[in-house]
């Protein structure tokens, strides 16, 4: 049975005094607290006069055809004029945008929109930025730093705290907390509401912890609310901290998390892009441009490991902002896409050893049992898309059959990687079992003794600012309780 996790973005304002300070990179913060929950339920609130806050939707009633109106309304023909018309959001099926939110070159991995009907959901698209790379690391004023584009023409809608935005994982074993900030874009209409595309920030970093104002991602910020912005004009600037700057894990990740959103609850594919970009975008998250030994590698990474060309991965029709199919792979209309290739597929050499000292490799999908002989000391990788999945290994001692169970994904996991040493001693001759009902997919390598094999995650060298020990969270949700 799979596991449907289906979170909901929170953008919650809170009405704060707010001084008209500089934003240079060293001012003086003002008491302005935004909370944002994407660990269990969210909820995004706009502006109070927006018709959107006027409209609910179960993700049922999305348009399924242009009207003659909407055939005529070309989006990057649109002015800053309110009165002119979104277009709606079908309008995109067939009309990409070939802007991405960043530049290609600034990111280093990724992650489509992982939707309900996969192993384990997971409400946006992510984008990944590299803490050790030097242009960052010499920045000295927000335009240094990775530009965000406006993927569409459309009108800004600014939370009022939008820059101290409250990511709560105070549930988390050891409770801790960050700091992001946010704004989304209206770029399209369905059925009287509007679809706004959302930019969220994501440093993983508290800026009082590092001697930084509590305002400081103000300045990271170009737009104000209600503002019409053009298709590729930049919007704001994407913060990377320094790794001793980080909160969380070793394996957290500074990231941007996009997706669409119809107020007030649902949440769809950000799938507006061409095909151009949707490749590009699938070549960097299968092939993370600093490696998976990247010391700014962070273990949501994996949510994108051998999945297919997507900006959506079974995705429920509830998610499809086109039509309500369930989906494999969502790239086009939400028609073309159904008869896409959705195999997922991580292959032996890319496991983590090299190729040359691989003795023995399989990978396939659904249950499968191999005899191996192998004749010297090994090392085993083993890797499995989606739970549930075991791994057992067989072996004949004195007419009787020994079984050892290497590896088990839970129905709920997504990709894991698994890693041990020869543990049959001098068994030359042993079978292999995989269980995997759902044939999500797997793959498997034995490779000589002294290969070498870096786990992903366990490079960097700088301990996190917390946890533990963050402080209490200003999360006014959590504060409730």
């Amino acid at each position: 049975m799979k596991i449907i996790l289906i979170t909901l973005l929170t953008i919650a304002l809170i009405s704060c005094n707010v001084s008209d300070s500089s934003v240079a990179m060293d001012n003086t913060s003002n008491d302005i607290v935004n909370t944002h929950n994407v660990v269990n339920t969210q909820e995004h609130k706009s502006n109070p006069n927006s018709e959107s806050d006027k409209n609910t939707s179960d993700g049922s009633n999305k348009s399924k055809a242009l009207t003659d109106s909407q055939k005529n309304t070309n989006a990057d023909d649109l002015q800053s004029d309110s009165s002119k018309t979104l277009p709606d959001i079908s309008y995109f099926a067939t009309n990409k945008s070939d802007r991405f939110i960043v530049d290609f070159e600034d990111i280093v991995a990724a992650h489509p929109y992982v939707g309900a009907r996969s192993p384990r959901p997971h409400n946006d698209a992510q984008i990944y930025f590299s803490n050790t790379d030097e242009r960052w690391i010499n920045a000295t004023k927000p335009s240094d730093y990775p530009p965000i584009y406006a993927v569409s023409n459309g009108y800004i809608n600014m939370p009022e705290m939008g820059f101290y935005n409250v990511v709560d994982h105070s549930d988390a074993s050891s409770p801790w907390w960050h700091v992001a900030y946010v704004f989304t874009l209206k770029i399209a209409q369905s059925d009287g509401g509007f679809i706004d595309f959302l930019y969220q920030m994501e440093p993983y970093m508290i800026p009082e912890l590092t001697g930084k104002p509590k305002d400081f991602y103000k300045q990271f910020i170009l737009v104000e609310d209600g503002q019409f912005v053009k298709k590729g004009d930049i919007l704001g600037y994407m913060y990377v901290p320094l790794l001793d700057e980080m909160v969380g894990s070793q394996s957290a990740s500074s990231h941007i998390a996009f997706s669409l959103i119809k107020q007030p609850r649902t949440i769809y594919v950000p799938a507006i892009f061409s095909e151009e970009i949707v490749e590009e975008f699938a070549e960097i998250y299968r092939n993370p441009t600093e490696g998976w030994g990247s010391k700014s590698f962070g273990a949501d990474w994996n949510r994108g490991r051998g999945l297919p060309d997507a900006m959506g991965w079974m995705v429920s029709g509830e998610e499809n902002p086109f039509n309500d199919n369930n989906l494999d792979v969502l790239i086009y209309d939400g028609v073309l896409d159904q008869n896409l290739d959705s195999n997922a597929m991580v292959y032996p050499e890319e496991l983590g050893f090299s190729s040359k000292n691989i003795l023995y490799s399989a990978h396939g999908w659904g249950d499968s049992f191999k005899d191996i002989v192998i004749e010297e000391d090994w090392q085993l990788l083993f890797s499995g898309i989606g739970g549930p999945m075991k791994f057992t290994i067989l072996i004949d001692e004195n007419d009787s059959i020994r079984e050892s169970q290497v590896f088990e994904l839970r129905p709920g996991q997504n990709f894991s990687l698994y890693h041990t040493d020869n543990f049959l001693g001098n068994a030359s001759k042993f079978s292999v079992s995989i269980s995997d009902p759902d044939e999500w997919g797997w793959s498997f390598a034995f490779a000589k003794k002294e290969s070498e094999f870096i786990e992903p995650g366990t490079l960097r060298d700088v301990s996190p600012l917390c946890p533990p020990g963050c402080p209490p969270s200003p999360n006014p949700y959590k504060l409730k309780k």
